[in-house]
């Protein structure tokens, strides 16, 4: 009997916690129904396009969904099959931020080295940078290194969503001018919407000013992207001053931490400084003014001339095992010759068809008039950006231009076309930062689609074989004459036909640059073959050239250079417009409203960082200013360099009140530069660049 009641005592029990779990879930269940309708329409009011993802979503058929007693959510785990979180998920998360804000993963940079850039050129940008890196110096060596995560912070990047529950303890804990949170599960995010506030987070987000990036169920390379383009247009003090907070481990987030380490240099290149805008500027009016050969986007090509082979010869050590296969070739299909590779094609009699060189000064017109005579020029057609060095256009026999991204020099002129024909003229994506890719973006946006890559080794497996030896970096017993120039610390890639390759971050991010254009391309009828021993190029297919079968063509070559000359470049009427459109004023002012800002008054860190975002947003206002968006670019280089150096120095030393006679320092350097660049613009837009070209033996 006494069993009996035991079991009767345990089936009641069992029963009551079975009813008592389902009036919990059916409270859960209306709560949560109700937070989501909540969350949904602030997302279609700050997020649009998510709340069109995810407003009828549908989640996997292993999505589940549970209950924990106190009345929280809980999700199971796709990878582990377990709970994600414990009984009292919230408690778990305060203590998960307490912990991480104790011992924070930093992105911190090393800028101590800018104070000794050799200034070679005599740029007032270098200059800028030696008073900025001395001051950076100074509080590195006076204070302590700041390792804890200030109350206000330049950005904070979120790894793993989850069911949300960490992102207000670490909203309150720590405001970010810039908050990225990346979630490569779309079904936790969904699950998100009925367990966590995201309309209070979100209007949280809002009042405090910051701006918030979300990537929901994006892969891994996409999730880097967004990092990478964000450092780009917005600058890498969007990054280089980050707390990273890994929310939940999983293989995505590993992959895509991994990557984000192993990549952070190509946050910090490319963003070019003011000298080199005012140059863009002066070229491109220079350019302007012979009236070239524009790149004409209006027409397709016929596809006798489309599927035409072009072989893009760069100058890495591998050509020298395919010069004999060009040679073999030479007359059956186009050649084309990035810069220092027509003089190794030339000294193996072989004549490029096109010659496309990118360093805009005016030692690449030294160069191509010392080591390419004038009869041989003239039988060369020339390709180069609109901010190359006028003179080099008058070298070729023939010269065409196309107009390169992001540039003052391009938007004026793309300014100046408009107004003069009232039509757009587009620039070619991913054009730099090797010439090799410049010639990729020419016949990629031409619209050849057969396309094979020799000597594009963006890398070398021999330290002193770093350029083919048949060109003019070698002497004729193979002896370098020119030392290689390294821009960091070289490491190991996979190479195009299987053994690793040596490159560096300048090198890698040419090839990053090629697969990105390759990619922007896809569905359309491009095929890019890459027959270089070096780099592997994703996206480009590995073929030896020993492998290739070109068929033969109906036309000869010379009828399709002759169709591309004629009808995919087009010259402009009448003279474009673009000194008229220079705006000397309206920069005076821009320069004088940020001078004003950042002479506010600042006792810490947090009125410090205030001021240096109201200045650089004041500044990122005028990308939306068509009339004006030449005078934002001519800032922005130098404005992404210093500002990034001027965060490291608020944050990277020190506490809040010690940083602060180091970085109004630093800061006053930068002033002193805005009060200056007015008339720098005004006395420097028509100069040419006068860097010549010098050979110096290498030792």
């Amino acid at each position: 009997m006494d069993s009996l009641e035991k079991n009767f005592r345990d089936v009641e029990n069992k029963l009551e916690q079975l009813q008592e779990k389902l009036a919990l879930e059916e409270v859960f269940s209306e709560q949560a129904n109700k937070r989501f309708e909540q969350n949904i329409r602030a997302f279609e009011k700050y997020f649009p396009d998510i709340y069109q993802r995810f407003v009828s979503y549908s989640p996997q058929e292993n999505f589940q969904l549970e209950v924990n007693p106190d009345g929280t959510g809980n999700i199971i785990d796709y990878d582990t099959k377990v709970p994600m979180y414990s009984n009292t998920p919230i408690e778990q998360v305060k203590q998960q931020v307490k912990e991480t804000l104790a011992a924070p993963e930093l992105s911190r940079v090393d800028f101590s080295s800018v104070e000794f850039i050799e200034d070679t050129a005599d740029f007032l940008h270098v200059r800028l940078m030696n008073q900025v890196g001395a001051s950076y110096n100074k509080a590195k060596n006076t204070l302590e290194d700041n390792v804890l995560v200030c109350k206000a912070i330049p950005s904070k990047v979120i790894f793993g969503i989850g069911l949300g529950y960490h992102l207000m303890p670490l909203i309150e804990e720590t405001k970010a001018s810039y908050i990225t949170i990346f979630e490569p599960n779309e079904d936790y995010f969904f699950a998100s919407l009925f367990c966590f506030d995201w309309k209070g987070y979100l209007k949280k987000v809002d009042e405090d000013g910051s701006y918030l990036y979300l990537g929901i169920g994006d892969s891994e390379e996409d999730m880097y992207q967004t990092l990478y383009q964000r450092a780009k247009s917005i600058g890498a003090f969007s990054i280089s001053n980050s707390f990273f907070y890994l929310h939940y481990k999983s293989q995505s987030i590993f992959n895509l931490v991994t990557k984000i380490k192993n990549n952070f240099h190509q946050f910090f290149m490319g963003w070019g400084f003011f000298d080199d805008a005012l140059m863009s500027v002066a070229h491109s009016i220079g350019v302007a003014k012979k009236n070239p050969n524009l790149l004409n986007f209006e027409d397709t090509l016929p596809k006798f001339v489309e599927q035409y082979p072009v072989f893009i010869v760069a100058n890495g050590p591998s050509l020298d095992n395919d010069i004999e296969f060009i040679k073999q070739y030479k007359e059956k299909v186009i050649i084309v010759a990035c810069n220092s590779a027509s003089t190794a094609l030339l000294s193996h009699g072989i004549c490029p068809d096109f010659h496309v060189a990118l360093e805009r000064t005016k030692e690449t017109y030294d160069l191509l008039e010392a080591v390419i005579t004038e009869e041989q020029r003239q039988n060369i057609n020339l390709l180069v950006l609109n901010v190359m060095y006028p003179d080099v256009l008058d070298l070729f026999g023939w010269s065409g231009i196309a107009l390169k991204g992001s540039e003052p020099g391009t938007v004026l002129y793309q300014l100046g076309y408009y107004l003069q024909t009232k039509k757009l003229s587009p620039t070619i994506g991913f054009s730099n930062p090797l010439v090799g890719n410049t010639a990729l973006s020419f016949f990629s946006h031409l619209g050849f689609s057969d396309i094979y890559l020799f000597g594009v080794d963006n890398g070398y497996v021999d330290e002193e074989h770093h350029h083919s030896k048949s060109s003019f970096y070698y002497d004729e017993e193979g002896n370098s004459k020119l030392d290689s120039i390294k821009m960091g610390a070289e490491f190991e890639v996979d190479g195009n036909f299987g053994k690793k390759v040596i490159t560096e971050p300048f090198l890698f991010t040419g090839k990053e640059q090629m697969e990105r254009l390759i990619s922007s391309f896809a569905g359309k009828n491009l095929q890019c073959y890459n027959c270089s021993d070096g780099a592997k190029v994703e996206g480009a297919i590995p073929l030896r050239s020993t492998d290739i079968f070109l068929e033969k063509q109906s036309y000869t070559k010379a009828e399709i250079i002759n169709y591309i000359k004629s009808n995919s470049f087009k010259k402009v009427d009448e003279p474009l417009p673009l000194e008229a459109l220079l705006a000397f004023d309206v920069f005076d002012k821009i320069c004088a409203t940020m001078i004003e800002i950042l002479e506010a008054p600042m006792n810490n860190r947090s009125d410090a960082l205030k001021n240096i975002m109201t200045q650089l947003r004041y500044l990122f206002s005028f990308k939306q200013e068509e009339q004006y968006l030449h005078l934002y670019l001519i800032l922005e280089g130098e404005t992404l360099y210093i500002n990034s150096v001027l965060l490291s120095v608020l944050f990277n030393f020190g506490d809040e009140k010690t940083i602060m006679p180091f970085f109004e320092e630093a800061l006053s350097h930068w002033i002193e530069f805005l009060k200056i660049a007015p008339q720098q613009y005004r006395e420097r837009w028509d100069v040419l660049s006068d860097h010549d070209f010098i050979f110096t033996e290498s030792k």
